[in-house]
């Protein structure tokens, strides 16, 4: 199986690297496409100028790494701090809408959930997100039914409020 691990921002320490590991723990062969100029992790795919919906057909996983950028952006939030990520948020939302809408398995973890349901894409369905009022607050007002869980899976919707190696591997498991 092949994964692909989209990464908006590598500001949540570890949130990357716990995914990378955990998808590589169960077998697949994982790459790396960015979405983001300031992202400093090592990549395959380069989508920081240009939306290739083709390059999503060879693989079974979308993993979403979204960082402090998808908290802040997601609530509206300034994000604090001098360095601002440099994310292309129409490609990061196509790859978004195009991963879910083709049913893919797709992996949602921390604010995530909460920004692909500010898009529509999880209405209707159960879902988990970091556990802020705001976040849970959008689930709710975008028709999500949030659980309280780890994580939920719902079809090919992996959604997850913490990310651990642990988790990932029950999740996709599951």
């Amino acid at each position: 199986m092949k994964a692909l691990i989209i990464v908006a921002d590598d500001s949540y320490k570890g949130e990357y690297s716990m995914m990378m590991q955990a998808l590589r723990q169960l077998g697949m062969e994982v790459s790396t496409g960015l979405v983001s100029k300031t992202a400093r992790v090592n990549f395959d795919l380069d989508f920081t100028e240009n939306f290739d919906e083709n390059k999503l057909g060879d693989y079974d996983i979308i993993a979403f790494i979204g960082g402090y950028w998808a908290y802040y952006t997601v609530t509206g939030k300034e994000t604090p701090g001098r360095a601002k990520p440099m994310v292309n948020r129409d490609i990061f939302e196509k790859l978004l809408t195009k991963s879910v809408s083709g049913g893919k398995k797709v992996i949602l973890p921390l604010a995530l959930p909460a920004y692909a349901a500010k898009l529509g894409l999880l209405k209707g369905r159960r879902a988990t997100v970091y556990p802020t009022t705001e976040l849970i607050s959008l689930l709710r007002s975008n028709g999500v039914e949030f659980v309280n869980e780890d994580f939920v899976v719902d079809n090919n919707i992996v959604t997850m409020k913490k990310v651990s190696v642990d988790t990932i591997i029950k999740a996709l498991r599951e």
